[in-house]
């Protein structure tokens, strides 16, 4: 029978790792949360813990991971260190692969996302159950990696829009490729004409200079401004597993949302990164 979640030891060292970023010491919070996943990987083969419980273990220690990095300011490390965390960037939980991948983005580190995102959202297939399922993620396992091989819908089309919204059409500047490749992907019928609906939009207003300057040198500028954003994160809006903010969500938003939204513009209604998240809720009792 596997270890409760109140008698596993790598609970409190997950704790420790949280305390370690909140109070300041990115370094021994990454490297606690690198240690963590190593434990994890171990327990797997072992089977001394439930596999779910494994899992919810290891996102907790990714959260912790690519917030650390960003304090760090070692953004273009990100996929390669959660990589070899969970195996492969497809095996990246959804809330860890979005939280890493907006980071980065803000950071401005932003030239190899493009097939971080491709190689993410390909590697998972719509079934009839209306769930998607990761293509290898037995492989995965049966090395001692720890993955998910179910995602929802609503997490496989909140990775989809940040790809094409955020990253593509707004930091990249690049609508055709977006609509292109939301013509083509996985997406049930009515995401797709949705998110098409934004993906036409936003081709549209950046034809319209005379009405929507303003926005057009948002657009070409995001990349280049996104520092400014990155250095707005506070750390006690940072993502715990036990850890639950007052206000019920967490809003994480782009420069170019930001712009945009002070100038009432019609990127306020796009919200390009789908933008607010819900908290999930929290397994275990807080440190604090």
């Amino acid at each position: 029978m596997g270890t409760s979640a109140q008698e596993s030891p790598i609970w409190k060292q997950i704790d420790d790792a949280e305390y370690y970023l909140v109070s300041g010491s990115f370094e021994q919070a990454m490297l606690a949360a690198l240690s963590v996943a190593d434990q994890i990987r171990t327990a797997s083969l072992e089977s001394a813990c439930d596999q779910d419980e494994l899992l919810e273990m290891l996102e907790s220690a990714g959260m912790v991971l690519v917030q650390a990095l960003k304090e760090l300011r070692r953004t273009p490390e990100m996929f390669v260190q959660l990589k070899t965390m969970f195996g492969s960037v497809p095996s990246v939980p959804a809330r860890v692969f979005l939280t890493g991948a907006t980071i980065q983005m803000a950071a401005g580190s932003v030239s190899d996302l493009r097939p971080i995102f491709e190689e993410y959202l390909a590697n998972w297939r719509y079934t009839n159950d209306e769930v998607y399922v990761l293509d290898g993620g037995h492989d995965s396992a049966s090395n001692g990696f720890v993955v998910t091989s179910v995602m929802s819908t609503g997490q496989y089309f909140q990775v989809a829009e940040l790809y094409t919204v955020t990253f593509l059409c707004i930091v990249s500047q690049d609508s055709e490729t977006a609509i292109s490749w939301a013509e083509k992907a996985d997406l049930t019928e009515q995401r797709r004409q949705g998110l098409l609906k934004k993906l036409h939009a936003i081709r549209l207003a950046s034809k319209i200079a005379p009405v929507c300057d303003g926005v057009k040198k948002v657009l070409v500028k995001s990349a280049q401004s996104s520092q400014h954003v990155a250095n707005q994160f506070d750390p006690l809006f940072w993502w715990f597993h036990s850890i639950r903010l007052k206000f019920g969500k967490i809003h994480i938003v782009l420069p170019s949302a930001v712009t945009c939204s002070k100038e009432n513009c019609w990127l306020e209604e796009m919200n390009p990164l789908a933008a607010v998240q819900q908290v999930p809720q929290a397994p275990r009792g807080s440190w604090l």
